[in-house]
């Protein structure tokens, strides 16, 4: 399908099930407001105690019990967050393919642990693959930061100068072969929702072939959203654009799969319900 084809499909499956793309909205609002009150109270909390320099980012790389301090809360919060993520991905792909919410929200229920903790592991592996593949151009950025910044331009030599602009240069490639590399792991997470038993790393090693020469299609598509942006800071645009986003990406992510597009769900939803009777 085009662009456009795919557009006017995932406007019509959102036409159909509007109630459903609206609270799955509204459970996203309810778990980030959560989490933006823990976030409140616990910052009272330590201001009360006369902590409230734990909340200063500055010294992270200064004070190691604010680094910790950071380590864990980022942990708590991805640990209870992702799977909620990836409870609405899941969601969204019945949606676009027309599917049954309820049958998969009273299986996900049933098989809460298990899910979420391959939610979690999948989110984890994913992260510490991309953050891999840029180790080599945030060596070169710091290489940027000390060579301009630490030792002046005004008193480097000429070697010195010479590592800058080969930093520069390293830093600007790498940029673009790591931003290949991630959109080339996009499919990963709807791999996963379609057949969560499924080895994270075969997952991801699917995705890169796939995504092989997909990777304008993908970046045109993305593009073509801009134009929403604005409209997303006025909050109430959110319960039309995301929704429309999440349908139209899935389309394309189904497209990308291509002969690889099977969704394992609806069969395990029918084992279980046979096993439980």
């Amino acid at each position: 399908m085009t662009d456009k084809e795919l557009k006017i499909l995932a406007r019509s499956r959102i036409s159909s099930n509007g109630g459903d793309c609206i609270s799955l909205i509204v459970c996203l609002f309810a778990n980030i407001a959560f989490f933006l009150m823990c976030e409140a109270i616990a910052f009272i909390l330590l201001k009360s105690a006369g902590r409230q320099w734990m909340y200063n980012i500055t010294l992270i790389t200064k004070n190691k019990t604010v680094l910790f301090f950071w380590l864990i809360k980022s942990f708590v919060e991805l640990a209870l967050l992702i799977p909620q993520f990836a409870v609405v991905r899941r969601n969204f792909i019945d949606i676009a393919r027309g599917g049954n919410l309820i049958d998969t929200r009273s299986y996900i229920t049933a098989h809460s642990l298990s899910y979420y903790r391959m939610a979690y592991k999948s989110a984890l592996v994913r992260f510490f693959i991309k953050f891999t593949a840029a180790v080599p151009g945030i060596i070169s950025l710091y290489g940027i930061y000390y060579w301009s910044y630490v030792c002046r331009i005004d008193e480097l030599t000429s070697g010195g100068l010479f590592c800058l602009m080969l930093c520069v240069g390293f830093t600007v490639i790498w940029t673009g072969v790591t931003a290949h590399y991630c959109i080339s792991l996009c499919l990963t997470p709807y791999i996963m929702a379609l057949n969560p038993r499924t080895n994270i790393f075969d997952a991801c090693d699917l995705s890169v072939r796939l995504m092989e020469g997909k990777h304008y299609r993908y970046i045109k598509f993305l593009a073509g959203f801009i134009k929403f942006i604005p409209a997303l800071f006025l909050v109430y645009p959110v319960f039309a654009v995301y929704p429309y986003f999440k349908v139209c990406y899935t389309l394309l992510m189904d497209e990308f799969l291509g002969e690889y597009n099977h969704d394992k769900m609806p069969g395990m939803i029918k084992r279980w319900r046979k096993y439980c009777r």
